[in-house]
């Protein structure tokens, strides 16, 4: 028995060591293929990283003045107060007076609440005489409201941007304005059309029902209701003619009025193109081009792309609208 029991001691001690080492193996495969995963997953970043569904949605404003970032629902509001300005012919201090008052009131977004009974993107008061809250949440109406009450400020354009507001507002923090000023500099620029193509937008992939135009229509309802807007924002005898319809009304042409030339013209047309581009994500606008350059709001986040196909900045500004 003890040579048995010898014997298989020593079985045990020939048996190989480090029977343990199967999960040193086992590892080193797993961080070998972690890192390959991790290797595909940043070449998948670097090559699709451009695409929509890879980027946070919201603009990029740019003018000599500086670059800003905005949301979606702000590029859209801040369009809709500089083409007001436009409508009402408020000088460019005017609408960056308005745009850093929106900025600081509500953010630039058309808020249903405020301090006490204020609402909307000046933060107005139906109590205060403003109009009603309906009226108020109407982007165009309490724009128009506050163009109204500023150009009624005496001395006006002789005040700092600060000044100015509060003339309108009477705000409890008076001086919070100044803080916007370049902000509501490089808005204003762009959305007026001085600092021509400054607009860049990455938006959330709306989808849209496919839409035929209606029986004796030119365009189709949606197209109809970008030119109905245009004009009610810039004003209809701020806008030109509409032509160059495709037939199957989807696309169409905006000219700047005749009246307009030179360097003028080539601004209003810009002002009519980031318009529609900032505009594109609740209007269904697929495309817009001009001056050379095109912005798709497949690849809005690009910015306007140089395009040998788009009008010249004295053509009309062509807008295509989804399906």
């Amino acid at each position: 028995m003890p040579r048995t029991a010898q014997t298989s001691h020593d079985t045990q001690a020939l048996a190989p060591r480090g029977g343990g080492g199967g999960w040193l193996k086992a590892l080193i495969v797993a961080l070998v293929i972690a890192g390959l995963i991790a290797a595909a997953a940043l070449w998948a970043v670097h090559k699709l990283g451009h695409l929509s569904i890879f980027q946070s949605s919201g603009c990029t404003v740019s003018s000599p003045a500086g670059s800003m970032s905005l949301d979606l629902e702000q590029a859209k509001n801040a369009s809709t107060i500089a083409a007001v300005g436009v409508s009402m012919n408020v000088p460019s201090f005017g609408i960056e007076v308005a745009l850093a008052t929106a900025r600081q009131e509500s953010k630039l977004h058309n808020l249903d609440y405020g301090d006490r009974d204020s609402v909307g993107l000046f933060q107005q008061r139906p109590s205060q005489g403003w109009g009603t809250q309906a009226q108020i949440l109407d982007p165009v109406y309490s724009t128009t409201k506050f163009y109204q009450a500023l150009l009624n400020v005496s001395g006006w354009q002789n005040m700092s941007l600060t000044q100015a507001a509060q003339a309108v507002q009477k705000s409890g923090s008076p001086t919070a304005y100044a803080q916007w000023e370049q902000f509501a500099t490089v808005l204003s620029a762009v959305f007026t059309g001085s600092a021509g193509a400054g607009l860049g937008c990455t938006l959330d992939g709306p989808t849209f029902p496919a839409q035929a135009k209606g029986a004796g229509a030119l365009l189709t309802a949606r197209g109809q209701a970008v030119v109905n807007e245009l004009r009610t924002e810039f004003g209809s005898a701020n806008v030109g003619k509409v032509d160059g319809i495709a037939a199957d009304g989807r696309s169409f042409g905006v000219t700047v009025p005749s009246s307009i030339s030179g360097t003028a013209a080539s601004a209003r047309g810009w002002a009519y193109a980031n318009w529609a581009a900032a505009q594109a994500e609740t209007m269904g606008i697929a495309q817009v081009s001009y001056g050379g350059k095109t912005w798709s709001a497949s690849d809005g986040a690009a910015g306007w792309k140089a395009d040998s196909s788009a009008t010249a900045a004295a053509g009309p500004v062509h807008i295509v609208m989804v399906g």
